[in-house]
């Protein structure tokens, strides 16, 4: 503190007992006859408030005022405390004054009106709520991408079994398709399916899913220990019956997931799903 802001304060007629502090959201209201009006207060300590207001009172005036959190309402806290305070001064765009509290409460004070403790505890609550409002912006604020990173796992992982089950159930309807035939049910009258058509059957069960161009289909024929390639390269295993003929649909499809964002490949890091590959095979006799 420079010399001159010492002698300043030294004789300055505004002699603070505590430090003033600036908290938006606390009004004041005070009788005047008319309806009572919320009149915002500039700064406050324990000792004291400015008061803005077109009303000038004469120093030495006592004026009863209810201090009040405006704003929402919590449930459980003090929202609002009456107080005697006296006229200190004025100003251009309000009035000074000092709290005339008693150190604690008596029996022969007005139960409405709050001790010094009391007013000090409710300042702390305002302030504390205003603190806990900016609190609780900065954790929402630092949750939201989490709970998005949730959300895209979520549909992307659902995606994912989803596309599971309807490759599991493209090889089941491939393998039906190639031993029944006319007989399988929405897929033509061919009496002897081709693996042409055994193909478009399975292309046609995961139409329904992205990335479809990746789906691989190897279907194979075991007639009595001689394997015949019917679609796709042949990778039937032996098999030890031979009074039937084996057909083995192999199906292979890469999922994609739909939401591919903040992954780094080259890493190995993925936020969520990676491209994952999906095999399933079906194997099913038939009499010749």
């Amino acid at each position: 503190m420079s010399l001159k802001s010492f002698f300043k304060d030294l004789l300055s007629v505004d002699r603070r007992k505590n430090d003033r502090q600036r908290i938006p959201q606390l009004v004041a209201f005070y009788w005047d006859g008319d309806a009572p009006l919320a009149h915002g207060v500039r700064d406050i300590s324990p000792s004291g408030l400015y008061l803005l207001t077109e009303g000038r009172w004469y120093p030495g005036t006592m004026v009863m005022l209810t201090l009040q959190k405006n704003g929402e309402i919590v449930a459980g806290s003090q929202q609002s405390i009456a107080v005697e305070a006296k006229v200190i001064r004025s100003g251009d765009d309000g009035v000074g004054l000092a709290f005339v509290l008693p150190e604690r409460r008596r029996s022969d004070i007005s139960e409405s009106l709050v001790d010094k403790k009391t007013l000090i505890n409710f300042l702390e609550n305002v302030k504390n709520g205003l603190s806990e409002k900016g609190q609780a912006l900065i954790e929402y604020a630092l949750m939201l991408p989490l709970i998005l990173l949730l959300i895209v796992n979520i549909v992307n992982f659902g995606g994912f079994f989803f596309a599971w089950i309807t490759v599991a159930n493209a090889a089941r309807a491939g393998a039906d398709y190639a031993v029944l035939g006319g007989a399988s049910v929405g897929y033509g009258l061919l009496s002897s399916p081709t693996g042409a058509s055994i193909n478009n059957v399975i292309t046609k069960e995961i139409s329904s899913l992205p990335n479809s161009g990746s789906l691989v289909v190897n279907v194979c024929k075991n007639s009595s220990g001689t394997l015949s390639n019917l679609y796709g390269s042949c990778t039937a295993p032996a098999d030890p019956e031979t009074n039937f003929v084996l057909i083995m649909v192999d199906v292979t499809y890469t999922y994609q997931p739909f939401f591919t964002g903040f992954n780094f490949p080259s890493l190995n890091i993925y936020t969520t799903l990676p491209p994952t590959t999906i095999h399933r095979a079906t194997s099913i006799r038939s009499i010749q």
